[in-house]
């Protein structure tokens, strides 16, 4: 099963380039794609395996992603983009879409595009955001989202990780990354690291359980959580739930 990042894009040369087999600049379908902020690749990296977050269990398993160009080097994007983005992620048959970005601000627009997502058949994975404010971040709190709040690297809630009744799950947030995001290569944390590590895990699964719908491989990965903290979700990925639903 493909796993669709829809984030600013994807870097040449990166070693996410390999585990990819499909790409689109949707704000520029002429383009080629790439990835001057360096977000999406970070995701992507992550998505892939290439980076594992603190606290997560080796895992060479590959993934192969989709990656979509849905947002601009400012961080701006159109319901036209996103829209053509998750069409072509659905169309290149991702059955896992990653979000890795969110707004306090609801859309209506951005509510059907996800739930057109989930209607075809796809898992949407998004970061419960950087700021912990308790307040609902979009498309996270989205109904059927998979919304993943940040642990840190000793497997404790993130200091700046959002939390609220609208996360479902809380996973590993830190790595060190071979290249930046508005910065230099180093040690990064946030619910975005979380997000595309929980979208992976979730790819493993319909990888394992290739006729398991996505209520069902979701209902796996909520029954092999470990125990939650209050205000993060139903429980944490930790290593140790990982093993269990590899095991499942």
């Amino acid at each position: 099963p493909r796993l669709a990042i829809l984030d600013s894009g994807l870097r040449t040369g990166s070693e996410a380039d390999s585990s990819v087999v499909s790409r689109l600049d949707a704000l520029d379908p002429k383009r080629t794609l790439g990835d001057t902020a360096g977000h999406g690749t970070q995701m992507a990296l992550v998505a892939a395996g290439s980076v594992q977050p603190r606290g997560a269990p080796d895992s060479d398993e590959g993934v192969p992603l989709i990656a979509v160009r849905a947002f601009d080097d400012r961080g701006l994007t159109t319901d036209f983009s996103l829209m053509r983005g998750i069409t072509h992620a659905l169309n290149e048959g991702a059955r896992v879409i990653n979000l890795s970005w969110g707004s306090e601000t609801d859309s209506g627009f951005i509510a059907n595009a996800v739930a057109f997502a989930q209607f075809q058949g796809a898992v949407v994975v998004a970061a419960a955001g950087n700021e912990p404010t308790g307040r609902k971040l979009y498309p996270a709190a989205y109904d059927g989202v998979v919304a993943v709040a940040a642990l840190d690297g000793q497997g404790q809630p993130w200091k700046n990780s959002n939390h609220g009744d609208f996360v479902d799950v809380a996973a590993p947030g830190s790595a060190t990354m071979p290249l930046g995001y508005q910065g230099p290569p180093g040690s990064y944390a946030g619910t975005s690291i979380a997000s595309a590590y929980v979208a992976r895990e979730i790819a493993l699964y319909l990888n394992r359980h290739p006729k398991a719908n996505a209520r069902e491989a979701i209902t796996a990965v909520k029954a092999a959580l470990s125990a939650s903290f209050k205000g993060y979700g139903q429980g944490t990925l930790d290593a140790a739930a990982v093993m269990r639903l590899r095991k499942n």
